[in-house]
C-alpha cells in the first residue's frame, strides 16, 4: 500500500508540473512570448515522457518515440514559415504513424471493418476543407492529403473501438476521449493555418495548445489503464 501511495503521489506531482508548464506555455501563446514558448512548449512532452518513465511499470519505447516526435513537431511549429511548416508536417506524418501503430497494438485491433465505416464521415469532412483551401504548394497539399487520412484513421480507431466495447471498458472512454479532443485539435490548427492565417495567432494557437496539451495527457491516461489491466 506504501509504494502505491508513493507512486500515487508521484503522479500528482509530476501531473501537477505538466499542467504547471501548460499553463506558462499558452500565457506565452497568448502574448506572443517568443524567448518562452521555445523552453516551454517543448517542456510539455518532456515533462509527459518523465511523467509516463515514472508511473509506468512497463515503459514501451513507442510511446518515448511518438511523445518525441510530438516535441519536433512543436519546434518547428514555433516558427511561421512555409518550409518550417513543412517540416513540422513531416515530423507530425511520423508521430501520428508512431501513435497508430502503438494504439493498434494496445487494444489488439483485429477487425478492421467497424474502423473502416467510422473513418468515412472524417475523411469526407477532412477532404472537403481541404478541397476549398487556397494558396497551398505542392508539397504541403501531399502531406496534408497524408494527414487527412492518418486523422481519420484515428478517429475510426477510437470511435469503432468505443462503439464495439459499448463504452464499457475504462480504456475505450479515454481512448475516445483522445480521438476526439485529437479531431478538435486537428481541425482548429488546419482552420488557423489555411483559412484565418491573416489573423492574429492569439485567436487559436492558445486553444490548439490546450487541445495539444489534453490529447496527450488523454492519452498517457489510457496508455496507463492499459498497462494496468495487462499487469493484473
Amino acid at each position: 500500500m506504501k509504494i502505491f501511495n508513493k507512486e500515487d503521489n508521484l503522479k500528482k506531482i509530476i501531473s501537477a508540473l505538466f499542467f504547471a508548464v501548460v499553463t506558462v506555455e499558452v500565457t506565452a501563446e497568448l502574448f506572443s512570448y517568443e524567448l518562452i514558448l521555445f523552453v516551454f512548449k517543448p517542456l510539455i512532452s518532456i515533462v509527459l515522457m518523465l511523467l509516463y518513465w515514472s508511473t509506468s511499470s512497463q515503459r514501451n519505447p513507442l510511446f518515448f518515440y511518438a511523445i518525441s516526435f510530438s516535441l519536433i513537431t512543436n519546434v518547428f511549429f514555433i516558427y511561421d514559415t512555409e518550409t518550417m511548416l513543412f517540416l513540422g508536417l513531416i515530423a507530425f506524418f511520423i508521430h501520428r504513424l508512431l501513435m497508430i501503430y502503438y494504439i493498434v497494438k494496445l487494444i489488439k485491433l483485429k477487425d478492421c471493418i467497424p474502423l473502416f465505416l467510422a473513418m468515412i464521415p472524417f475523411v469526407f469532412f477532412f477532404f472537403y476543407l481541404l478541397s476549398i483551401t487556397s494558396e497551398l504548394t505542392t508539397r504541403s497539399y501531399g502531406i496534408l492529403i497524408i494527414q487527412n487520412i492518418l486523422i481519420s484513421i484515428i478517429a475510426g480507431i477510437t470511435l469503432s473501438d468505443y462503439v464495439m466495447n459499448n463504452g464499457k471498458k475504462n480504456d475505450t472512454a479515454w481512448l475516445l476521449i483522445f480521438g476526439l479532443l485529437s479531431v478538435s485539435q486537428y481541425f482548429i490548427v488546419f482552420v488557423e493555418r489555411y483559412y484565418l492565417s491573416d489573423m492574429s495567432p492569439i485567436s487559436f494557437r492558445p486553444l490548439a495548445m490546450i487541445l495539444n496539451a489534453s490529447v496527450y495527457y488523454v492519452f498517457y491516461e489510457f496508455v496507463m489503464v492499459i498497462e494496468k489491466s495487462n499487469d493484473n
